[in-house]
C-alpha cells in the first residue's frame, strides 16, 4: 500500500498510509497533514493515490490551491510538483518504492540579502510612485 510522507521545515516527518480516501491538508489539527497558516482553510485539499497514480484535489478551500503556479481544482501529481497552499509551499516527489513524499519549504518573510551586498529597498508602495534616492553628505563634509 503506498504511503505519504509529510516532511516539515523544522525535521520531523510524518508517515501516512494511503486508503481509499484522501490525505487532507488543512489547519485542523485532524487533518493528516496539518499545516499551520492563516491562509490554508481548516480543510483545504486532499492528496489520494489511485489506479497508479498521486491526485491532488482541492476541496473548496477559500485561496485555492495551486499547482507549479496554476490553479488546479483536481489533477495528477508528478514527481517534482511544486504545490501552494495559502503561504505554505510544498515540494512532491515520489521515491523508488512508490511512496510519496511532501516536503514542505520553509516560509520566508523577506528576500535572501546577498551576502555583503546591500539591501534591496521596499517596491514603491502605490502604483505610478516612484522611488528616489540621494546621495547624503555627513555633517561637516564639503
Amino acid at each position: 500500500m503506498p504511503a505519504l510522507i509529510h516532511k516539515r521545515p523544522d525535521g520531523t516527518e510524518k508517515r501516512i498510509e494511503i486508503g481509499s480516501k484522501p490525505l487532507i491538508i488543512g489547519r485542523l489539527p485532524e487533518s493528516e497533514l496539518q499545516v499551520r497558516d492563516a491562509f490554508i482553510s481548516r480543510v483545504h485539499a486532499g492528496i489520494g493515490y489511485a489506479n497508479n497514480a498521486f491526485t491532488l484535489k482541492d476541496l473548496g478551500s477559500t485561496n485555492g490551491t495551486y499547482r507549479n503556479g496554476a490553479r488546479v481544482f483536481e489533477c495528477n501529481l508528478a514527481s517534482g510538483d511544486k504545490i501552494q497552499v495559502g503561504n505554505a509551499s510544498l515540494i512532491f516527489e515520489i521515491e523508488a518504492n512508490g511512496d510519496g513524499i511532501l516536503r514542505q519549504i520553509p516560509h520566508m518573510t523577506t528576500a535572501p540579502r546577498p551576502p555583503g551586498g546591500p539591501a534591496v529597498p521596499p517596491p514603491p508602495s502605490r502604483p505610478g510612485e516612484k522611488q528616489l534616492t540621494v546621495p547624503v553628505k555627513a555633517p561637516g563634509q564639503p
